[in-house]
């Protein structure tokens, strides 16, 4: 009669434990369905800076629509999606991107950018002073970021996926260590980015 309570405690052993085993096994195996699908999704061409070039991106990336105007139901995407890695419909970060860089930035703020002195210049006139200067810092980067609005700096320091807006985003850490991006417009002005590392 003893042996019974033991066989029973012997049961509730392997119960919870095969519980435990299938657990780890249906997270497995939706984790492998995830990257699968994650992995085969397609990958949008690197976006170009220009408003004019993100605007075509966009465009020519928009899924197809039916006749009602709705994007058709065999182009809706069911796998997973990142926000803080995709331009909206125009691009994704290739995997194979860092997962944080260190930057350098020239600053070029206008008025009603985030942080913008009430007298600042215009925007008009800030993408021109932007131009000249992303031109002056392919040759010289320290002597942009002087002739750059505070905030410039030479080396912010490493900059993690997710923190900047997905545009701003997609072009660091598209870049090459040692490659000066094209004016970048930001919340905060226009950008002239330096990937250090």
């Amino acid at each position: 009669m003893s042996s019974a309570p033991h066989d029973r405690a012997r049961r509730g052993d392997a119960q919870r434990w095969a519980s435990i085993v299938v657990g780890a096994a249906v997270i497995g195996l939706v984790g492998w369905m995830t990257y699968e699908a994650e992995s085969s999704r397609p990958r949008a061409p690197r976006a170009v800076a220009t408003a004019d070039a993100a605007t075509t991106a966009a465009a020519s990336a928009a899924p197809p629509e039916d006749d009602a105007g709705a994007p058709s139901s065999d182009d809706l995407d069911a796998g997973l999606f990142l926000p803080s890695l995709s331009l909206g419909d125009a691009a994704v970060l290739p995997s194979s991107a860092p997962r944080n860089v260190r930057i350098g930035v020239v600053l070029v703020t206008f008025a009603g950018a985030e942080g913008a002195a009430a007298n600042a210049r215009s925007k008009k006139d800030a993408m021109v002073l932007a131009e000249r200067l992303g031109a002056d810092a392919r040759s010289d980067f320290h002597q942009a970021v002087t002739a750059g609005d505070p905030g410039s700096s030479d080396n912010i320091g490493h900059m993690p996926r997710g923190v900047l807006d997905a545009r701003t985003e997609l072009s660091v850490f598209a870049l090459a260590p040692g490659e000066v991006s094209e004016v970048l417009e930001t919340a905060r002005g226009f950008w002239v980015v330096k990937r250090l590392e």
